[in-house]
C-alpha cells in the first residue's frame, strides 16, 4: 500500500464531497471506511488499515468499560462508503456534523490512513503543536 503524506485543503461540494489526490486513490480502491476520529477529525482508512484497527479493537475484547466505549463509538460512529468515478469521497452528513466539518477541510496523510479536519481546527490544532514538535518537545510516550 502507497504511504498517504502531506496535507491538502480542499472545499467539500454541496453534496459533502472531496475529491482524492489521484495519488490516495489506490489504496481506497476497496472502500473508505470512515469513522469518528480523536482530536475533533474524521478517520478515512483504506481496507487493509480497517482490518487491522477492527482485530485490534476485537483483541481488547469486552472487558472493561472502557474498552466498550471506545468499540461502540469506533464502530458506532462508522460508514463504509466508495470513491466515485472522479476519486470523490462523499463524507456523510452524520459525520460532517459531529466534527462541524463546513465547506473548508483539510486532509492529513497519516502514512496508513488519512484524516479530515475542518480547516479552521486543523489550524488551531496545528499552531498548537507546531512548536513543541519543531522543538523536540512533542513526545509521543509521555502524552
Amino acid at each position: 500500500m502507497a504511504e498517504l503524506l502531506g496535507q491538502h485543503r480542499y472545499q467539500l461540494d454541496t453534496k459533502g464531497r472531496v475529491a482524492l489526490p489521484a495519488k490516495f486513490r489506490e489504496p481506497y480502491s476497496d472502500g473508505v471506511y470512515l469513522t469518528l476520529g480523536e482530536d475533533g477529525c474524521l478517520y478515512a482508512f483504506p481496507r487493509v488499515e480497517w482490518d487491522r484497527r477492527r482485530e485490534e479493537l476485537r483483541s481488547q475484547g469486552a472487558a472493561g468499560q472502557v474498552a466498550r466505549a471506545r468499540a461502540r463509538m469506533f464502530f458506532g460512529n462508522a460508514e463504509r462508503v466508495d470513491l466515485d468515478g472522479q476519486g470523490r469521497l462523499v463524507i456523510p452528513q452524520k459525520l460532517r456534523s459531529q466534527v462541524g466539518l463546513g465547506r473548508d477541510a483539510v486532509v492529513i496523510g497519516v502514512s496508513d490512513w488519512l484524516e479530515i479536519w475542518p480547516s479552521s481546527m486543523w489550524d488551531r490544532y496545528e499552531q498548537q503543536h507546531a512548536g513543541a514538535y519543531t522543538g523536540g518537545t512533542l513526545d509521543p510516550q509521555h502524552g
